[in-house]
């Protein structure tokens, strides 16, 4: 690990300047709404286990506010603000919950409740009529299997969570950082 602040600092930028691109490509690439942020959020993750929780924290509040400027696509800078950001440095703390019940019940409570808030937003406080009218037109059980599926898909991202924490601590973390523990 890196013991100096210019190396922090410099870490720090690199992966938020990483993580606008990547929400960038969420407003270039249609498919991309969705996809982009959650790789946006998993660039906090080394800064995180770097230099704690604290400074991960940091790369996920910078990278949301200089999102909101550089980032066309403000349904994929939502997503990220109000969950696919924070959400990979939350994890680690969610997965200490001993019940396997009741932490899959706080992992989709913490889903659900971002994405009504995001949606809720971005239909009638900040409204997109493209969106607003892309809800209009699938009808209530579109969205409520919509929601479904949202959840089903959030419980695969955080199951890849896993893997993607375990490759980065056994396979890059020793290349970046050898022999500086």
């Amino acid at each position: 690990m890196p013991q100096n602040k210019t190396g922090k600092t410099a870490l720090c930028g690199v992966f938020c300047g990483l993580a606008v691109v990547l929400l960038s490509l969420g407003g270039m690439i249609p498919v991309a709404t969705f996809c982009a942020p959650a790789l946006a959020g998993l660039c906090a993750v080394p800064v995180a286990v770097e230099y704690g929780n604290k400074s991960g924290v940091m790369v996920y509040l910078v990278t949301a506010v200089l999102s909101f400027f550089f980032c066309p696509d403000i349904e994929a800078v939502f997503m990220f603000v109000f969950l696919l950001g924070y959400y990979p440095l939350m994890k680690p703390k969610l997965d200490k919950i001993k019940h396997k019940v009741m932490r899959l019940i706080a992992k989709l409570g913490i889903f659900n409740f971002a994405i009504l808030l995001c949606y809720g937003l971005l239909l009638f406080v900040f409204p997109l009529p493209a969106l607003q009218q892309e809800m209009a037109e699938m009808g209530k059980i579109a969205v409520v299997g919509l929601i479904v599926l949202g959840n089903f898909t959030f419980l695969i991202y955080d199951a890849a969570l896993v893997n993607i924490f375990h490759v980065y601590l056994q396979r890059f973390r020793p290349k970046i950082f050898s022999g500086k523990k």
